[in-house]
């Protein structure tokens, strides 16, 4: 597929992938994303979240290296709620505002970065080609084995969330992967083998999802994790692999805050995913993406 007609992508995201005893999925989901022949990295944007800014720039940075990936470029994003004056939020505005209806935008952490492009300029919103988000639960207390979950991405900048799914929704097609429908997509040891069978990656990667897998189980009292950022990625690629329904959101800030996403049927609409339609396709077309990096 040539260069020209491949799919551009920005994505923004707290990745801690490397970072000891910290979420990998955003690596993952970077991996995905350079495994997929449709798509173009064109540029990541981190953010605070799952570490501090500063945790997600070295992680992404150090993943591109050993890929042999320097031509994608990263930038620092917001440092806390509210942080809007920052590279990444230069780099989405001006990005995709130049290219009106030509990049998606793949949101995996807080929203900050992603509202303040909007006030950055306000053609943002309507310029992105789709916006597909991860994070909110539809009602809590949101269980995973034998604790409750904290959500840590629409909570973490309420304000930008209320935004990106009213303003944003309004003027571009959101799609918005809450929490419940990524606990139906786990990574276990069957996974973790099949992975190792069937891809090229380096002993140190294979082991850090291991000792991932490790900590996640013995923290909550699974033989799992979960591949909560991998959902909105497969999303953009294989959109025939999920359920939908169009709802709007009836969140208020002190709602979002608690990272709860309430839904009616008026208002601007966002495309709330539901169910994964087919598992194994789902993990087929992870496994084939992650066996090209």
């Amino acid at each position: 597929m040539s260069e020209r007609k491949k799919r551009r992508v920005i994505y923004d995201c707290d990745n801690t992938m490397g970072k000891p005893l910290s979420e990998i999925d955003d690596g993952l989901t970077l991996l995905y994303l350079l495994g997929r022949p449709e798509l173009d990295v064109v540029g990541v944007t981190t953010t605070f979240g799952n570490g501090t800014v500063g945790d997600a720039l070295r992680c992404t940075q150090r993943l591109l290296s050993e890929l042999d990936r320097p031509e994608i470029p990263v930038f620092a994003g917001a440092r806390e709620a509210g942080d809007d004056n920052t590279d990444a939020v230069a780099f989405l505005a001006e990005t995709v505002t130049g290219a009106p209806g030509e990049i998606d935008v793949l949101a995996t952490g807080p929203l900050g970065n992603i509202a303040g492009a909007a006030r950055r300029d306000a053609g943002f919103f309507a310029a992105v080609r789709q916006l597909s988000c991860m994070g909110g639960y539809l009602h809590k207390p949101f269980r995973v084995g034998s604790r409750d979950l904290d959500e840590l991405n629409l909570s973490a900048d309420a304000d930008a969330s209320q935004s990106v799914l009213t303003t944003g929704a309004a003027a571009t097609r959101v799609a918005l992967f809450c929490g419940h429908v990524c606990l139906q997509a786990p990574f276990a040891a069957t996974h973790l083998a099949e992975l190792s069978s069937r891809t090229l990656w380096p002993a140190e990667r294979v082991e850090l999802v291991a000792r991932w897998l490790s900590h996640f189980g013995s923290r909550y009292g699974v033989p799992h994790f979960f591949l909560w950022d991998l959902l909105p990625a497969v999303w953009l690629t294989h959109p025939e692999l999920f359920e939908v329904r169009e709802m709007a959101c009836a969140s208020g800030v002190d709602d979002l805050r608690e990272g709860l996403v309430r839904v009616s049927e008026s208002g601007a609409p966002f495309t709330l995913v539901t169910a994964i339609t087919d598992m194994p396709v789902f993990y087929e077309v992870l496994f084939s993406s992650w066996g090209r990096v």
